[in-house]
């Protein structure tokens, strides 16, 4: 019999950190479990040996005849008297990786870390439990890995926040495009046959939200309480209905989709603020139009002018290349060049590229890597006087403030007919609802020849986070 009791110790001390103490009884109750699943393991192996033994003698007393009895029951008896699959081994593997998978479930849910988790994220961690490579649960591994949790908890938080509110609606992939009372327009909410359409990720990101406006409300969360609302006031039946909780208001319609508004003002202006954090906005990084390079270099009692940087990671250069169609000899500006890292594939793939870059050092260090089909200018883009002959524009400009969309139209003036543009910007571009933002969007589409393509496409979140920024990404492809 066990010594081991009942760990009723709450997981978390007064402080709110995770209490090692409870960690470490947990680990000793699972050590203490392993060594009793052994001896059992090795009890039974040494039992159904004689079991065997016993099947051994009774084949000398009756001589190996058969008879004409038969039941299910019996034999499937007799396979466990024998033991006939009986593996010590793989049974003890099989135990311990049972035991550890409820041991972490445990452990996240209740020091509260996995309420900080987004859907995708407590995804992930339940299939990770459900293969053949469960982390064991020992003392350092449990303890290395709180470590890392509690150090990341507010960043595991935050991006949860941006994934859930986001997908359920493009606008929060920037912290101010979604307006307060603002509709929200949920595709297929509902089947043909007005029963929760279950091939859609919506209603776990509404059970996301639904937990996170109660933690910002300092209420208990309720997961599924939406759900439990639109069931019990809906019925069965593809129908029109109405529901509304303290948080939201839902109307769903006959063909499925539905219309939802958030109730709570202060709640959606605290994720805006939380986005905000999490985002982070592009720190000054665009020189003005009037402005030359003269502006970086230090003079005398004056000094230089120091703007953000912000270089293109090498997967969403990938990326947008693959909008582009780049052959041999193509004429390519790029007119915001900064260290090359949209230059130096489009010379691999035999491009002729005019690299425009007005920081000097930036512009000597391309200089100074001087390629074949390369010319650098160290210049102000937005001052250079626009001449149709580029095939291509590839381009990264200044994510601050709406300066991107100068630096587009200008590029777009320097495109030949048939010609197109590649340009990276925040995702704001495609989704904030301003008048700047919807005007630029409204040429785009107006000058974009290809009317069927579409202008944005998302890139990955946290695409530029190696650089400093977790702003939302999106490659703005137009054809002229």
């Amino acid at each position: 019999m066990s010594k081991i009791e009942k760990i009723d110790q709450p997981a978390t001390s007064a402080t709110g950190l995770v209490s090692m103490q409870f960690i470490g009884r947990i680990c000793d109750a699972r050590t203490a479990a392993l060594a009793q699943y052994e001896a059992a393991a090795r009890a039974l192996a040494a039992t159904f040996a004689e079991v065997r033994a016993a099947g051994d003698v009774a084949g000398v007393a009756h001589g190996g005849h058969g008879c004409a009895r038969h039941s299910t029951r019996e034999t499937k008896g007799m396979a466990l008297l024998f033991g006939e699959d009986f593996d010590p081994a793989a049974s003890i593997t099989a135990a311990r990786r049972d035991l550890d998978a409820r041991i972490w479930t445990r452990l996240l849910e209740e020091t509260g870390l996995r309420s900080m988790m987004d859907l995708q994220e407590r995804r992930a961690f339940d299939t990770s439990l459900c293969g053949d490579d469960v982390p064991e649960a020992t003392i350092e591994n449990v303890t290395a890995t709180f470590q890392r949790l509690c150090a990341d908890a507010e960043t595991i938080f935050l991006r949860g926040l941006a994934r859930a509110f986001s997908s359920l609606d493009r606008r929060f992939k920037s912290h101010d495009g979604f307006k307060v009372g603002s509709r929200i327009i949920l595709d297929r909410l509902m089947s043909d046959m007005g029963t929760w359409n279950h091939r859609s990720d919506v209603e776990g990101a509404l059970i996301d939200i639904e937990r996170i406006f109660a933690m910002f409300d300092g209420e208990q969360p309720s997961p599924g309480g939406l759900r439990r609302a639109i069931e019990a006031n809906r019925g069965w039946g593809a129908r029109q209905s109405e529901t509304e909780t303290r948080y939201f208001k839902v109307r769903i319609f006959k063909n499925g989709n539905a219309h939802l508004w958030m109730q709570r003002p202060d709640l959606v202006q605290k994720v805006n603020l939380k986005l905000a954090a999490y985002y982070g906005d592009a720190l000054a990084d665009a020189a003005p139009a009037d402005c030359g390079p003269d502006i970086f270099k230090t003079r005398s009692n004056v000094p230089a002018k120091d703007l953000a940087f912000y270089p293109t990671p090498a997967a969403v250069a990938e990326v947008a290349l693959k909008e582009l169609y780049c052959r041999s000899g193509m004429r390519v500006l790029e007119p915001s060049a900064g260290v090359g890292n949209l230059v130096w594939p489009l010379l691999d793939k035999g491009a002729l590229v005019d690299a425009i870059e007005i920081h000097p050092d930036r512009a000597a260090a391309l200089q100074g890597r001087q390629r074949p089909g390369l010319t650098v200018k160290c210049a102000n883009f937005l001052s250079m006087p626009p001449q149709e002959i580029y095939d291509a524009v590839v381009m990264n400009p200044p994510f601050a403030g709406t300066h991107y969309m100068d630096h587009v139209m200008q590029a777009w003036a320097f495109l030949k007919p048939g010609g197109k543009l590649v340009a990276i910007l925040p995702a704001s571009a495609s989704v904030n609802e301003t008048p700047k933002h919807e005007k630029f969007r409204a040429w785009a589409a107006k000058v974009n020849r290809d009317r069927w393509s579409r202008v944005f496409t998302d890139l990955p979140a946290e695409s530029f986070r190696e650089v400093g920024v977790n702003i939302n990404t999106v490659v703005m492809t137009l054809s002229k």
